[in-house]
């Protein structure tokens, strides 16, 4: 699925992007106002699984990143994909090259952390919807790629991402996944 452009976000003071809807699936991706940065932090440890039975629970760090919407918008675009209600389903956060937030950034990349898909949206094509508007922004900023990592255990994200055109850059994985092995690191250039 990708996404559709349709209209400026003039809602959002700052908004630096289109706001996308996806071909079919009833949601819109957009910048994320203020007064949704609660939630936003709330749908990010949610779609991390840390809320479910059993999940194991985030240091404080990770837990203060996760919660840390405000922080993410400031460092770049905060994006959430919502329903017609205005629920939000997903969140993304696409960062600039000199944000304190960004792990894997060389030589002025633009970096995605933390795309989250609530578990009872996904399979919706929100994911996808979420990356082709980062990447779209992304390309307006004038970087040359888009670099992200994700756990090497993450098949589903993996599979997008090679969709999509990243290329995976084992010589870049050197960071500890918290569940074993090295963050896989995926890079899509520009031009």
């Amino acid at each position: 699925m990708t996404a559709e452009l349709l209209q400026t976000d003039a809602a959002h003071t700052g908004a630096s992007g289109p706001a996308s809807t996806a071909a079919t699936g009833g949601f819109l991706v957009r910048t994320a106002r203020p007064d949704e940065y609660d939630r936003v932090g709330e749908v990010t440890y949610l779609g991390f699984g840390h809320g479910e039975p059993g999940a194991t629970q985030p240091d404080a760090e990770r837990l203060a990143l996760l919660h840390g919407a405000a922080a993410r918008a400031e460092a770049g675009d905060l994006l959430v994909a919502v329903d017609d209600s205005g629920a939000i389903l997903g969140t993304a956060s696409l960062l600039r090259a000199d944000s304190a937030l960004v792990r894997q950034s060389r030589g002025g990349e633009a970096e995605l952390r933390l795309l989250a898909v609530l578990p009872e949206a996904r399979r919706r094509g929100i994911g996808e919807a979420l990356m082709a508007e980062a990447i779209a922004r992304a390309r307006t900023w004038g970087a040359p790629a888009l670099v992200l990592d994700t756990g090497p255990q993450n098949e589903r994200s993996q599979r997008l991402y090679h969709r999509l055109g990243f290329d995976r850059l084992p010589e870049r994985e050197t960071i500890p996944a918290s569940r074993g092995g090295l963050l896989a690191v995926f890079r899509l250039p520009f031009g």
